[in-house]
């Protein structure tokens, strides 16, 4: 587990949008990591009131102290992957990484606890088990230590815990258009944008080109193919225009510089998570991290209901790849609400 990638894809089921992822050494070493790290970090502001808020997720506020905490103690555990930003002047990187770590974890904690899901600390324990050090100083994920080890596990079981129960609950219906570039996905999401009507003429407009179109589409969840489960458009809530990269062979997004990528805009009318439908026909391994990637979209939306707020030097939360980019120009996902006519 730990941040590992989906895996082998398993043949699709949807196909015909199946273009639609040691503590401190001494305290004179972390107070000289606090002074290299504190003019980073500091400084920050999600609005007036917070002068020193690197987000705050409801009633709760991550304070710029607690990253820079976390930073200071990454390095102070040497940790090959800070230590490296360190001497490229990159420790922006390990700042967003490990916000986007702690707001995860209290994004599926507050939604686990509204849905009555409990995640134990057996379970967790049961995971770490099979962590060693040399993984953790390996692996891409924020974890430097076994504290956010478990930190991190606990928010993939809480992920899946959430997704398995919205599983086979989980459905939407969306206008669909496939571009080959993302300037263009945007131009068409922007007259998508301006409501179903116009959603509806530029589908009929790009079907009569020849282009890969279609409207009010249904997909759920269970019966996606792994590349459209993995998508933005189950992270996008009702009357929403969502524009995304296509996933590769293996699951992964496309870069946005790949020449070869395209890309998706979807009006979302509608996001149904009481429809019912068949259980996937997948193996039990493609299945558990399918379910951890529907809890982590339902972790975005959660953000979006509760008006979760991001000091800008951390970035823009990217609802797509469920983490902190630099700007919004590098998100896997742009969302726009679209204009809903009055009833």
């Amino acid at each position: 587990m730990l941040g590992q990638p989906l895996g082998p894809p398993v043949t699709p089921i949807v196909r015909r949008y199946d273009t639609v992822k040691a503590i401190s050494r001494s305290s004179r070493l972390v107070a000289a990591l606090a002074a290299t790290t504190g003019l980073l970090l500091t400084g920050c502001s999600t609005g007036a009131g917070q002068p020193n808020a690197a987000a705050i997720i409801g009633d709760k506020v991550v304070s710029v102290a607690e990253v820079q905490h976390r930073l200071d103690a990454a390095l102070a555990a040497q940790d090959p992957k800070y230590l490296r930003q360190q001497a490229q002047n990159r420790l922006d990187l390990g700042g967003r990484g490990l916000l986007s770590m702690m707001i995860r974890l209290e994004l599926l904690e507050r939604l686990a606890q509204r849905e009555g899901i409990r995640v134990e600390d057996a379970e967790v324990d049961t995971a770490a088990a099979g962590v060693t050090e040399e993984a953790i100083q390996r692996g891409t994920h924020p974890a430097y230590d076994r504290q956010s080890v478990r930190e991190v596990l606990r928010s993939e079981l809480l992920a899946g815990a959430i997704g398995k129960k919205y599983a086979n609950r989980t459905a939407v219906v969306a206008d669909i258009v496939v571009t080959g570039e993302r300037a263009e996905a945007m131009a068409k999401a922007k007259q998508m944008a301006k409501g179903p009507e116009a959603s509806e003429r530029l589908v009929k407009d790009e079907k009569a080109k020849g282009g890969q179109a279609s409207s009010g589409e249904r997909f759920t969840f269970s019966q996606a193919s792994p590349k459209l489960a993995q998508s933005a458009v189950f992270a996008t809530a009702s009357d929403t225009v969502v524009v995304f990269p296509v996933a590769d062979e293996s699951g992964q997004m496309e870069q946005q510089t790949t020449p070869t990528a395209q890309w998706v805009a979807a009006y979302v009318h509608k996001r149904d998570t009481n429809a019912t439908s068949a259980p996937a026909q997948t193996n039990a391994a493609t299945q558990a991290a399918l379910n951890r990637v529907l809890g982590l979209s339902m972790a975005s939306l959660y953000a979006d209901e509760i008006g979760m707020r991001v000091s800008p030097r951390y970035g823009v939360w990217d609802p797509a790849g469920k983490q902190l980019v630099p700007n919004s120009q590098e998100q896997a996902a742009v969302q726009l609400k679209a204009v809903v006519p009055r009833s």
